[in-house]
């Protein structure tokens, strides 16, 4: 997990710099530390895509930082969680607050016993701190794989498309959001390091369900959309 976290500390530092992540000198905190496991490695994957689509954006906003409450000021909970009293980045545009981008926020649904909480979330300006579908944009799902040549189990994509159905995010989104170099992620993706389930020769569940497949997310690669 080398490569990762060393992009996140690169990435928090040019944050830092640019003001969009002030006055916090634990900007790492909930990233680096001696765990070695399975949940380690997916959390670190999971901020590094968080922090890559944060930077992209930045290109084409003003992000701002919020910080959260108590102990969770600066640091992002290792697992997921509420949305309130968590930070979280806010993109505007001349003043005017476009959406707001979460990690692992709990979103409501119109089934009271589905409780799911996609990796990122992007939501609308006016999303409530207790946020449910109508609250969405879209969401992505970070999938960290110790074999970077397999492929993507085919039940993660049909899990990841049943949140998207579960969500109601298919079809037109309510917002359009605007990345640099990631211009292909707009969308529902599932993002992985290694490869798609998929490839470009099938894509028509992919579209039929509005979801992406992100192969390669991963430093020094280029990544690939599927979908």
């Amino acid at each position: 997990m080398k490569d990762f976290v060393d992009h996140i500390q690169q990435y928090a530092s040019l944050l830092k710099k640019c003001s969009i992540w002030e006055n916090s000198t634990e900007i790492l905190a909930p990233v680096v530390g001696s765990q070695s496991s399975n949940v380690a490695n997916d959390y670190i994957y999971e901020f590094y895509c968080y922090i890559c689509i944060i930077i992209d954006l930045s290109a084409n906003y003003d992000i701002s930082f919020i910080e959260g409450n108590g102990s969770f000021k600066f640091a992002f909970p290792k697992k997921a969680a509420i949305k309130s009293g968590k930070p979280r980045f806010h993109a505007s545009v001349d003043g005017k607050l476009c959406f707001q981008i979460c990690a692992g926020t709990l979103i409501r649904s119109p089934y009271p016993i589905e409780k799911n909480h996609p990796d990122i979330s992007f939501q609308t300006a006016n999303a409530s701190e207790d946020p449910d579908q109508n609250d969405l944009i879209m969401i992505m799902d970070a999938k960290f794989s110790e074999h970077p040549t397999s492929k993507l189990p085919k039940d993660e994509v049909y899990t990841f498309q049943s949140m998207v159905e579960l969500f109601e995010l298919r079809g037109q989104r309510k917002h359009h959001v605007e990345f640099d170099k990631l211009k292909d992620l707009e969308g529902n993706c599932l993002l992985t390091n290694a490869r798609a389930h998929s490839d470009t020769t099938n894509i028509a569940l992919l579209r039929k369900w509005s979801i992406k497949e992100v192969e390669n997310f991963y430093p020094g690669r280029k990544c690939n959309v599927i979908g």
